[in-house]
């Protein structure tokens, strides 16, 4: 049915001031924006007076992927008006794939994440299901570089030989053949970490010949985000002749923030002097959200995860790299004057001091410690024992099923003036929550930027916040036919109010839609209407034009 949208405010995606017309939607298109439409009885009348219309919500960083097929109609997303989600991002993913990459999905991915991701071929493949299954949101879809390295190497932790790489190229080039926008790293992880630069250049080149996006989770992103992190990205960029694309930008230095968030701002204006092409995207929250297992434990842990945390002998080898690890994290780049504490005496305190900072966003069995801090809940279930040994036995009954919330960055110093860079949008990096808890993110990362930085604290005015949602990632991505309101465009649109749209999700519930969104409108059919999903699956997965 086609649709009249009447007497709405229309904010185009454009960064242009509002003004007041009428959308007359025929199948999935915007037909004819004007003032005053009449149109027939059979047309679907939505009166949006007094309220906001704009393109849908562009997220540009998601990991929808990994369980979309078990959640067809992505309702976290979609009621907070999100119509498009770029995935497959951090270098891991669901497609390519192999035996080994399967095994390693099975041993280490599914613990961390707590799911069981369905893994593809490749990216055709995995288009298929997707159209044949139907989903209620537009999928673009990203190369993660893991699955390539580790579909030729496996987990080997070493530069590829001339022959791998050759073959990595293949694998990319077909998936960039079958429509993907680009490719993902993840470099803090393995495989990344072990991939030389050298190598990313090599397969960037490959991505650079269809236009596409290299697109990194960077391998510093604390006290080195400039010196390894930026610079390392800038380096692809300039070699390969390559668009750049910085992922959940931030500078997590507890002790450097303030010194390096500018230097960082300074660095890519410095870049795009030279002609270079480096955007980025920002989580709007000053917390990150992990697996405990993951950021903690080592992936040979990973292959006999209840053994290997039981078993004595390996336990100290595991508290010894885990402390390794915490003290680098956090005491490495301190000020030197935490360096005169001999380790011992800050082995004694950094445990119970951190984990006071930390809380319980998810568990798989002990639910009713969500939302309260890691350190209640090890001085509570394992009253008797040292916390780096409670830490383990945590994560060993929880089979590695421990999802948390740390303060990582500082709101107004650190995240906010990232932000306010043109080049930037927001993002959620979240996950689809088929069970437990989940961060507010999830819920409620896009509606958080209008009611916080533009409604509450005035950062930033609706107009350029609605381009950094819409056009700006659809720019990014190459995608001329979303993002911004205009005749012969494809009809996704939101309509919300301004005055109420509000986060709801909160540490102890963060599985709660927000409030304000009225209706999203996917490819010209009514997706969620007057605040509830209609259960309607006409997504498309979305193919990046071969240059």
């Amino acid at each position: 049915m086609d649709i009249l949208i009447k007497n709405g405010t229309i904010i185009d995606g454009t960064g242009s001031p509002s003004y007041e017309s009428d959308i007359l939607i025929k199948d999935d298109k915007i037909l004819k924006i004007a003032s005053n439409i009449n149109v027939d009885t059979s047309v679907k009348v939505i009166d949006a007076s007094n309220k906001i219309v704009t393109p849908g919500f562009i997220d540009i960083h998601n990991h929808a992927d990994f369980n979309i097929l078990d959640a067809t109609k992505a309702e976290s997303f979609v009621m907070q008006g999100m119509t498009t989600l770029l995935v497959g991002l951090c270098g891991t993913g669901v497609t390519p794939t192999s035996e080994v990459v399967e095994k390693y999905y099975s041993d280490f991915m599914s613990k961390a994440l707590s799911i069981e991701p369905k893994l593809f071929e490749n990216l055709q493949q995995f288009q298929e299901v997707l159209e044949r299954e139907g989903i209620s949101i537009n999928l673009a879809l990203l190369i993660p570089h893991g699955n390539v390295r580790a579909c030729v190497l496996g987990l080997d932790m070493r530069p590829a030989t001339e022959e791998e790489l050759e073959k990595m190229k293949k694998i990319v080039e077909q998936n960039m053949e079958f429509g993907a926008f680009g490719l993902s790293t993840g470099l803090v992880y393995p495989p990344g970490s072990a991939t030389p630069t050298e190598e990313l250049i090599e397969l960037s080149k490959i991505v650079s010949k269809y236009d596409g996006i290299y697109d990194s989770h960077m391998r510093n992103e604390g006290d080195g985000v400039i010196d390894i992190g930026m610079s390392e990205l800038i380096r692809i960029a300039r070699e390969a002749n390559i668009r750049a694309h910085i992922s959940h930008w931030q500078v997590i230095s507890r002790y450097k923030y303030k010194k390096l968030t500018p230097e960082a701002i300074n660095l890519v204006e410095k870049a795009h002097n030279e002609g270079l092409r480096i955007t980025a995207d920002v989580v709007p929250y000053d917390d990150g959200v992990t697996n405990l297992a993951y950021i903690l434990l080592e992936t040979w842990v990973f292959d006999n995860l209840k053994e290997n945390l039981s078993n004595l002998e390996t336990r100290e080898r595991i508290k010894k790299e885990i402390f390794e690890r915490i003290y680098s994290m956090f005491v490495a780049n301190a000020p030197f004057y935490l360096h005169l504490i001999p380790k011992f005496l800050i082995k004694r305190i950094i445990y119970k001091a951190l984990s006071k900072r930390v809380h319980i966003l998810f568990t798989v069995k002990s639910h009713q410690f969500e939302g309260k801090s890691l350190y209640e809940v090890l001085t509570t279930l394992y009253p008797n024992k040292k916390i780096e040994d409670a830490l383990l036995d945590f994560i060993r009954d929880e089979d590695g099923g421990v999802v948390i919330r740390h303060q990582l960055k500082n709101e107004e110093k650190s995240v906010i003036p990232l932000y306010k860079q043109p080049y930037v949008c927001p993002s959620s990096d979240a996950s689809l929550v088929i069970r437990g808890n989940s961060h507010p993110r999830a819920f409620g990362a896009f509606p958080r930027v209008i009611q916080r930085w533009v409604r509450e604290k005035n950062i930033t005015n609706l107009e350029e916040a609605i381009r950094k949602m819409t056009s700006l990632p659809a720019s990014i991505l190459g995608i001329t036919d979303r993002g911004v309101l205009k005749d012969g465009n494809k009809a996704d649109l939101v309509i919300f109010d301004f005055n109420k749209i509000e986060e709801k999700g909160t540490i102890a519930n963060g599985c709660q839609h927000p409030e304000g969104i009225e209706y999203v409108i996917i490819n010209g059919e009514i997706t969620v209407s007057e605040g509830k999903h209609l259960g309607v699956l006409k997504g498309r997965v979305l193919k990046h034009p071969k240059k």
